[in-house]
């Protein structure tokens, strides 16, 4: 079990103890490739392990793809990509499918690529068992889709669970900037809950924190550390 957070700026990555750190790169934001870039040097130079996670970037959109080849070819342990669908909202099948299927192998031969649940929670199973061979639960997004995020661990079948990777962590609490979700955890939200479900089952998986309160994250880490040291005497 490894525990860290999302970052953005180079600036921020020495500013938690942590395992690994997820290098967030936001479509649309000025010079955020280059930024990157600086994040993954930085982060090399301190010989902490990371992850590059692209959002509101889709594989199957051309002129996006190929900056989705070069963050491959700067990321670490993944990749982290979001669940797709059509342009209609429909699931991705025949030959849309297969073209998906063509463009990820692209990049799974240069990172291993993590599908996280973003697009539609609610059939991201369907789109995990055809697309994903590694998986990041979004436990907070799980809550922000209207469903509880206890029992969709419950539901999960072995093989999904065994391709659970890594972990997105936040607490979904009531809008703010457009967004239900994101807060910082609590002890006994929801989510917390869901995610010792998850650890009952399966402890060999990474914890990243994605909550917009900077100043609460070192508290969360703490928080994350405990658990992570229960887990320990109970093994």
């Amino acid at each position: 079990m490894l525990i860290g957070t999302r970052i953005i700026f180079p600036d921020e990555v020495e500013l938690w103890d942590v395992d690994l750190l997820q290098i967030s790169v936001y479509h649309g934001m000025k010079d955020n490739i280059e930024v990157m870039k600086k994040c993954v040097c930085r982060c090399r130079e301190k010989g902490i392990r990371y992850v590059v996670h692209p959002i509101q970037y889709s594989v199957l959109d051309n002129a996006i793809f190929t900056t989705l080849q070069e963050m491959a070819e700067w990321s670490d342990l993944a990749l982290i990509l979001h669940d797709e669908k059509k342009r209609d909202r429909q699931r991705i099948t025949g030959e849309h499918g297969t073209n998906f299927r063509k463009l990820v192998s692209e990049l799974q031969s240069v990172v291993p690529v993590s599908f996280e649940n973003a697009t539609d929670t609610r059939d991201v199973v369907w789109f995990w068992n055809n697309y994903a061979e590694s998986i990041t639960l979004d436990i907070g997004h799980v809550e922000s889709a209207g469903m509880d995020s206890i029992d969709f661990v419950k539901s999960l079948g072995k093989e999904v669970i065994d391709k659970i990777q890594f972990v997105h962590l936040h607490r979904n609490n009531g809008w703010r900037n457009g967004l239900t979700d994101h807060w910082y955890i609590t002890p006994d939200c929801k989510e917390m809950k869901a995610l010792k479900e998850l650890l009952g089952i399966k402890r060999d998986i990474s914890i990243i924190l994605e909550v917009n309160e900077t100043h609460k994250i070192g508290e969360n880490l703490e928080f994350l550390k405990t658990v992570k040291n229960e887990c320990k005497s109970i093994s």
